[in-house]
């Protein structure tokens, strides 16, 4: 795979997958462990957190590489 050949929304899209996947699940395990919740809320609340993040860093980062 050549790496330089990656257009600016490709480099956004797998950094926002890489931050969003690494908050939710953060997130997850903080409410399972951390505060007690059961562990579908906590999958649950990590899988919204995820769609949330994502959304959010990906046109975020899309702007930031001009993509």
């Amino acid at each position: 795979m050549d790496l330089n050949s990656w257009t600016p929304n490709d480099k956004a899209r797998r950094l926002a997958v890489l931050l969003a996947v690494y908050l939710s699940l953060s997130a997850a395990l903080a409410l399972g462990l951390g505060l007690g919740w059961t562990w579908y809320l906590a999958v649950l609340a990590g899988v919204l957190l995820y769609g949330v993040i994502y959304a959010l860093s990906f046109s975020v980062l899309r702007r930031m590489f001009g993509g």
